[in-house]
């Protein structure tokens, strides 16, 4: 029988970049994919080794996101100044070399001396954004166990981070691999302090938002986050925040980029496109060049990723609730004979 079909308002949906000729779902490039779920932040009211402005200890839900595998360098932030987009360092210094910023040898590191509007012009520019505080300090300490460091609670060395002014400037990005958070993500602690996108508030933790916080409304300092080089190791921590006036600039404090994974799509299939049969449905995903996110039921996002349909095809419902659900699963048909689980919220089909 022929039905009626119609968008369903604002659909949130998860995408991903893939291999598509080996259908093996990736992150985009030098980034990570941190999954969406609950996590713990801040620090318990016992821990005398952390500041009040990271107490209580906290749960939160964060959507799934993607974050930089890396701190932004002086190579990719010229880019941005060569575009015509993103203003020149504050300084061309680092703490410890002259001409830093345009010395070919620094390329592969830290760009530093930005403001926090510097950092978000460039993350604008390259079709992301800051992190939020909560999202940074998510893709620094992993789901649920209350580590100091990216790697855990192990004594830091000199190969898990830069720190403590040894060497006492930046080094290159990406070469303290034994330091990597859980999700893959380099120098979460040391080498630079980073911006994110929060208003700073000592007292923030105490009037927390729980579901993907975005920090006060307003405020005079931005949150930055990590540690650097000249960070004493005492005060290391990836709970650890601290507050800096918006338009100065240090060489101690650079950025990394974040970029959303579900996104609001609006869809409208012409009619000459709509199934004649009640156990057909459109999948969206994020763009004409996204995938859309398959896992099995109760597994979460992020795992047992797969890549399926282009934007706006058609697939086979296989098993699944009469009427949409947005909280039920579907068992789906893909178009290339693959079968794998979908969320009722990417459905576009009302039966």
């Amino acid at each position: 029988m022929q039905r009626k079909y119609k968008l369903l308002q604002l659909l949130f949906v998860f995408f991903v970049f893939c291999v598509l000729s080996s259908g093996v779902c990736a992150a985009p490039v030098d980034m990570v994919l941190v999954p969406a779920g609950y996590a713990m932040m801040g620090t318990e009211y016992g821990d005398l080794s952390a500041a009040s402005d990271t107490k209580p200890y906290h749960l939160v839900y964060l959507d799934a996101f993607y974050i930089d595998s890396h701190e932004v360098t002086n190579a990719d932030y010229a880019v941005c100044v060569a575009a015509g987009v993103c203003r020149e360092p504050g300084s061309y210094d680092s703490k410890t070399r002259q001409g830093y910023y345009t010395n070919a040898v620094y390329a592969r590191f830290p760009v530093v001396n930005v403001t926090w509007q510097d950092a978000a012009d460039y993350c604008a520019f390259v079709e992301k954004r800051l992190p939020t505080e909560a999202e940074w300090e998510r893709a620094a300490r992993g789901k649920d166990d209350n580590r100091r460091y990216p790697w855990g609670n192990g004594s830091p060395k000199m190969y898990n981070m830069n720190v403590s002014l040894i060497p006492g400037d930046t080094e290159l990005v990406n070469i303290y691999s034994a330091g990597y958070s859980p999700y893959g993500a380099a120098d979460m602690a040391g080498n630079v302090s980073e911006w994110v996108s929060d208003w700073y508030s000592p007292y923030w933790y105490q009037n927390y938002e729980s579901d993907d916080p975005q920090g006060p409304a307003s405020g005079t300092e931005k949150v930055i986050r990590g540690g650097s080089f000249d960070t004493p190791l005492n005060e290391i921590h990836m709970a650890a925040r601290a507050g800096m006036d918006p338009d100065t600039f240090s060489p101690a404090v650079g950025f990394r980029c974040a970029m959303s994974i579900r996104e609001s799509i609006g869809y409208e299939p012409a009619a000459e496109e709509l199934p004649h049969d009640d156990k057909f449905a459109y999948i969206k995903a994020g763009n004409e060049n996204g995938i859309f996110l398959l896992s099995e039921p109760g597994s979460g996002y992020g795992t047992a990723l797969i890549c399926v349909v282009p934007n706006g095809a058609v697939v086979k419902i296989l098993a699944g609730p009469e009427n949409i659900n947005y909280s039920e699963w579907y068992q789906i048909l893909k178009q290339n004979g693959e079968v794998g689980w979908v969320i009722a919220s990417a459905v576009v089909s009302v039966p």
